[in-house]
C-alpha cells in the first residue's frame, strides 16, 4: 500500500513538474517597444507604433481603439500569447530607464528600438547585462553597433546608415566619371556615418574626396555652394532634411545637375527637394518606385489604420518597427513558442521579406539588404535605376571590426579592393 501510495504521489509531482515547465512557455512573450513619442521625431510616433502592430493584427489581434496608441489586444503565435508593450523614449537618457522598465517591471522578453545612433549603443550596453532578453536594435543605425564587439543577444534587421548609401560612389565613379568629389553631410553621427558609405565605395574605386563639408543642423546650406572647389566633378548630398535653398542654388552654377550631384535618399520623401532634385539619383534602403511588396505592405496597413495617411507607413522611422516585431514572430513560430536560444537561433538563420526586399542577417547578426539607386524624373517623379543587391555592412572590407567609427574626419580615403556591387 505504502508502495502504491509512494508512486502515485511521485506521478503527481511528475505531472505538476512537466505542467509547470509548460506553463513557462504559456506565459506571454512580450514585445516592448521604443518609439520617440515627445521629441524630435514624434509626429511619426502613429506611424512607429502602428507598424509595430500591424504584424500582430495580420495574424488577429485586434486593436483596442481608433488610434494605435490605444494599443491592441493580446493574441496567440505559435500557442503562445503575445502582447505589446510601449516604452516612450526622446534623447539618450530616456532610454535605460524605460528599457529596464519593460524587461525588469512588465517582463519584456524582446525590445524593439530605438531610433538614434547614440540610443542604440546605451541600448547595447544595457543587453548585455541581460543576456536572457532579445533585442532588435533598430532603426538606429550606428555600424559599429554590429560590426564591433557585437552583443550576442543584439539583431539588426535593417541597413546601418553607411549600407543606405551603396551603389552611388560606383555610380559616380562608373556612370558619371567622376574621380574627384565633394561630400556634405550633417554634423551629427548619423550624417557621418551616412557620408562614410560614399567615401568607402568611391575612394575603394580609385576617387578621391577632396573637401568635406558638416554644416549645423537646419543651418545655411545654401552657403556652401561659393565655398564648392571648382576643381571637384560633383557633390555627394549626405543629408538627411531637405538642404533648403542648396540644390536650386547648386543648380544654378550647374545646370546639368543630375550630372553633378548624387544624394541620400531620405530627401525624397520632400516634395519640396523632389521638384528641385530634377534628374538627380539617390540611394537609399527603400524602393521608391513601388513594388509588389510595397503596394501590398500599404494595402494592409491602409485596413488596419484607415485613420492614418497610408504614406505614413512607409517613413523609414516606421518600417524597421514593423520588420522587427515580424521577424519576432516568424522566429517564434519557427521556434515553436519558446523564447530563450532557440528562438535566437530561428531570429538568425531567418530571412525576412520586408517591404524593402528581402533581408538576412551575417554572422553579427546585421542586415544584408538590396539598396536601390532612384532618379528624379522632369516630372518629379522617382523611377529605380538600379537595385544594389547583398549590401553588408563592411562595403568588402573597406570596415572593419574595431576600426574607428565614422566621424568627421573617418573613413580616410583610400583605394582598395572595392566591394562586390561596385564592379557593375
Amino acid at each position: 500500500m505504502r508502495a502504491r501510495a509512494a508512486a502515485a504521489l511521485l506521478a503527481v509531482a511528475v505531472l505538476a513538474l512537466g505542467a509547470g515547465c509548460g506553463s513557462s512557455e504559456a506565459h506571454p512573450f512580450r514585445i516592448g517597444v521604443l518609439a520617440d513619442c515627445y521629441g524630435g521625431s514624434s509626429s511619426a510616433h502613429d506611424a512607429m507604433i502602428a507598424s509595430g502592430e500591424l504584424p500582430l493584427l495580420e495574424r488577429g489581434a485586434k486593436l483596442r481603439g481608433p488610434k494605435p496608441t490605444d494599443g491592441i489586444e493580446r493574441v496567440d503565435v505559435a500557442g503562445r500569447p503575445v502582447e505589446l508593450l510601449e516604452g516612450c523614449v526622446s534623447g539618450n537618457e530616456d532610454v535605460l530607464p524605460e528599457a529596464r522598465r519593460l524587461v525588469e517591471e512588465e517582463g519584456a522578453a524582446l525590445v524593439v528600438g530605438p531610433l538614434y545612433p547614440q540610443q542604440g549603443m546605451v541600448l547595447r550596453e544595457y543587453a548585455r547585462r541581460r543576456p536572457e532578453t532579445t533585442f532588435v536594435i533598430q532603426p538606429s543605425d550606428a555600424p559599429e553597433l554590429t560590426l564591433t564587439d557585437p552583443a550576442p543577444n543584439v539583431f539588426r534587421f535593417v541597413a546601418d546608415a553607411a549600407q543606405g548609401a551603396a551603389g552611388l560612389g560606383s555610380y559616380a565613379y562608373r556612370k558619371l566619371g567622376w574621380r574627384t568629389a565633394v561630400t556634405i553631410g550633417d554634423n551629427v553621427p548619423y550624417g557621418w556615418e551616412s557620408v562614410s558609405g560614399f567615401v568607402a565605395e568611391f575612394c575603394a574605386l580609385g576617387g578621391r574626396v577632396v573637401k568635406q563639408f558638416w554644416p549645423e543642423f537646419l543651418t545655411d546650406f545654401p552657403a556652401v555652394v561659393r565655398r564648392l572647389p571648382s576643381s571637384a566633378d560633383g557633390v555627394y548630398l549626405g543629408s538627411v532634411f531637405p538642404p533648403f535653398g542648396f540644390l536650386e542654388r547648386y543648380a544654378a552654377v550647374h545646370p546639368d545637375l543630375g550630372q553633378r550631384l548624387v544624394g541620400n535618399a531620405s530627401m525624397l520623401f520632400f516634395p519640396q527637394a523632389r521638384a528641385a532634385a530634377k534628374g538627380v539619383v539617390f540611394g537609399g534602403q527603400m524602393p521608391f518606385e513601388p513594388t509588389l511588396a510595397v503596394r501590398r505592405y500599404l494595402a494592409s496597413f491602409a485596413r488596419a489604420f484607415p485613420r492614418l495617411r497610408v504614406a505614413s507607413a512607409l517613413d523609414p522611422l516606421a518600417v524597421p518597427y514593423r520588420d522587427a516585431v515580424e521577424a519576432a514572430l516568424e522566429a517564434l513560430e519557427r521556434a515553436d513558442g519558446n523564447s530563450g536560444e532557440r528562438f535566437r537561433t530561428a531570429l538568425a538563420r531567418l530571412v525576412l521579406d520586408s517591404p524593402t526586399g528581402r533581408i538576412r542577417l551575417d554572422r553579427n547578426r546585421q542586415a544584408v539588404v538590396s539598396a536601390y539607386l532612384s532618379r528624379v524624373g522632369n516630372d518629379a517623379k522617382v523611377k529605380t535605376l538600379r537595385i544594389v543587391p547583398h549590401v553588408e555592412q563592411t562595403f568588402g572590407g573597406y570596415f572593419t571590426p574595431g576600426g574607428p567609427p565614422p566621424s568627421r574626419t573617418q573613413p580616410a580615403c583610400r583605394k582598395t579592393t572595392p566591394p562586390p556591387w561596385a564592379h557593375q
